[in-house]
């Protein structure tokens, strides 16, 4: 059977490095990140007045990250990381990641919310993510077949440090990325539970397969905002506190990674 999406697996892309910086003005705003000696960014899922989340004092507006209908204000944190609101999805979020990098990020870490899907940890606590499950398209064009995509091990040793000295609860485990959430089966559930995943999200695997490919780190927090059982999916209507708990806590850790 064809495989149309690993048949030039191998060969150099038409957008790259020096493509992207010859044509993309906005490619100047890196003279910020020279300026502060800025190599490390941070993703974060906001889709409401950023505000509400983050002291605006600390953000200095970086690079707007423009994707068909998307519109991702990205801003330099505190002088010391860029601080990326993120589209959903792998395709769009791994082309942020894309951008950042040819500009010079090399150090990326996420939060956001999943589904869970193991419901025998405790709701409250976060996921930090080892390895993601490849139920997507985007890490296919970057790595080779595989069932799972790996975090960067230095980068997520050093949340699970931060979350150890401040007493924060969480389980390492893997993630299931897909980007067909419309269909998930319960055959499916239960098989990606055996295989170690905690939650189901739609960007993990695509970004830790673009870090590797193109030599970054990349780690991920994630909270439990939903939950897919055998009945069918919930909302959780009471994680607004978790949201901006996590993203205050990653600004924190990430703000003092060196």
């Amino acid at each position: 059977m064809d495989k149309p999406i690993l048949d030039f697996f191998d060969e150099e892309s038409l957008i790259n490095k020096e493509s992207y910086t010859q044509n993309s003005h906005d490619f100047e705003r890196q003279e910020l990140l020279n300026k502060y000696k800025i190599n490390t960014a941070l993703f974060i899922f906001v889709k409401e007045d950023i505000s509400t989340v983050v002291d605006t004092n600390k953000l200095e507006e970086f690079y707007l990250f423009t994707n068909g209908s998307n519109r991702n204000p990205c801003y330099i944190y505190d002088k010391k990381f860029v601080l990326a609101i993120t589209p959903l999805g792998g395709p769009a979020a791994g082309g942020l990641m894309e951008e950042l990098g040819f500009m010079g990020i090399t150090n990326f870490f996420a939060c956001g919310s999943a589904g869970q899907i193991d419901h025998k940890l405790e709701s409250s606590h976060f996921v930090l993510v080892d390895k993601a499950i490849r139920c997507e398209g985007t890490s296919y064009s970057y790595l080779k077949p595989s069932l799972y995509a790996y975090t960067d091990e230095t980068l997520t040793n050093y949340i699970a440090t931060y979350l150890d000295k401040n007493g924060y609860k969480y389980n390492k485990a893997a993630t299931w990325t897909t980007d067909s959430f419309y269909r998930e089966t319960q055959s499916e559930l239960e098989l990606r539970v055996s295989q170690g995943a905690a939650s189901v999200e739609m960007e993990c695997a695509s970004w830790c397969a673009i870090a590797k490919y193109r030599g970054y780190k990349f780690a991920q927090l994630l909270y439990f905002s939903d939950a897919l059982k055998q009945e069918g999916w919930k909302w959780k209507l009471d994680r607004k506190e978790l949201k901006k708990s996590i993203i205050n806590l990653m600004l924190d850790c990430v703000g003092n990674y060196k």
